[in-house]
């Protein structure tokens, strides 16, 4: 509709997992490291997680591209919703292994077959499964039984893994502890960041074909990344979306309003991007007025230095305390601090230690309302809480 209009060969937020559209940011690109890296090492099996829409089914199709067709022999599974019974049937399937015996062990008997004599070839057997997190666990448990098939040295095949962020839930359970530790590689592919998020958007026009790269606007391309929270696949919907609105009002560029338009027409038809879009659009211009959006990615910094801060402030407070409290094995001539002295003998003593605990308890005061007035500044009620919960800590 609108290639024409804006000179694309192509639709440049198609929403097929076209790995010819593959932007490596950085956090792809170590992604694929991973899985370049668990191949090459004989790495049994390897695990790579992400949210919805992340890029994670592109970048696997990215990398059988660059794989060897002949040396490697690939089999790809995306239903997931399967019996252990159906997974061993498929799995024989998808590399045209010949079965005749409908029992358990006659495919098991099959597989390692075919799997023997591809190790005899020097050739390497890879099983990608995608949308891993819908297997039962029974499943699991059967494709955790395939990696008993090794030459005592090195697995016959390697085993990738894909899936959303449960599926992590689900290897962490108990019954999954003999999967969980066979997992040689892991890697949790985050959203993109703001920086990156720009670039992939640039990166897909300019492979649509456009003699343009700068068509979404600087105050649109924020817009963007805020409603689709760095998620490639949302990041899409929104720009196609919005190249459709733009070539219906004759829009060279792609504005802010242009975006605005796009998520609040969505909200108001009832589906949203992601869980939480409704009630981040009731209010967008105010909350843009608000210069919320920017500093939702700093408070999440500043959080991060909080919990990374804890653990030092709860040790200074813990030295604190074990300076004002009398020690327990004093030696048996000492005076006990605790132990009331008379006359000018208590204030020499006393004047000293109060003093430096008073001073380290001003800079742990300070340094704790630093923290506050930066982690919190536009949250009051946290900040609060915040407080309370320090002061109760300092008062025990």
């Amino acid at each position: 509709m609108y290639e024409n209009f804006y000179g694309f060969k192509e639709k440049p937020f198609s929403l097929l997992a076209d790995p010819a559209f593959l932007y490596l940011s950085k956090k792809h690109e170590l992604a694929l490291n991973y899985l370049e890296y668990g191949l090459s090492e004989q790495a049994g099996f390897i695990v790579i997680t992400g949210e919805v829409g992340s890029g994670k089914t592109t970048l696997i199709k990215y990398l059988i591209n660059k794989l060897d067709k002949v040396a490697i022999k690939i089999a790809m599974l995306f239903n997931t919703n399967i019996s252990p019974h159906e997974f061993l049937e498929i799995v024989l399937k998808e590399w045209d292994i010949p079965c005749t015996g409908k029992e358990k062990t006659d495919r098991y008997e099959a597989l390692t077959g075919f799997l023997l004599q591809e190790y005899v070839k020097k050739n390497k057997v890879v099983l990608i499964i995608d949308e891993a997190q819908n297997l039962s666990s029974e499943t699991l448990e059967e494709i955790r039984m395939l990696s008993n098939l090794n030459d005592e040295k090195q697995p016959l095949f390697h085993i990738i893994l894909l899936g959303q962020p449960n599926l992590r839930d689900r290897l962490n359970q108990r019954a999954l502890e003999q999967l969980r530790q066979r997992i040689s590689i892991h890697y949790h592919l985050d959203p993109l960041d703001f920086e990156d998020a720009a670039q992939y958007i640039t990166h897909r026009l300019r492979k649509a074909g456009s003699p343009h790269a700068d068509i979404f606007m600087p105050a649109a391309l924020e817009s963007i990344y805020q409603h689709s929270r760095g998620i490639p696949r949302v990041i899409n919907i929104i720009c196609d979306t919005a190249l459709v609105y733009g070539f219906a009002e004759g829009a060279e560029k792609i504005d802010k309003t242009i975006i605005e338009n796009v998520v609040e027409e969505r909200i108001k038809g009832g589906l949203i991007f992601l869980e939480d879009t409704a009630s981040s659009i009731v209010a967008p211009r105010q909350s843009q007025d608000n210069g919320l959006g920017k500093e939702l990615e700093e408070i999440k910094e500043h959080y991060a230095a909080l919990n990374k801060n804890i653990f030092e402030l709860t040790l200074l407070v813990k030295k604190l305390y074990a300076e004002k409290e009398p020690s327990k094995k004093a030696p048996p001539n000492a005076v006990h601090k605790s132990r009331k002295l008379s006359g000018n003998t208590e204030k020499k003593r006393r004047l000293p230690e109060n003093k430096k605990l008073n001073q380290e308890m001003s800079v742990l005061r300070d340094r704790v309302k630093g923290l506050e007035k930066k982690l919190h500044k536009n949250n009051t009620a946290g900040r609060r809480a915040v407080s309370r919960l320090l002061v109760k800590t300092l008062e025990r």
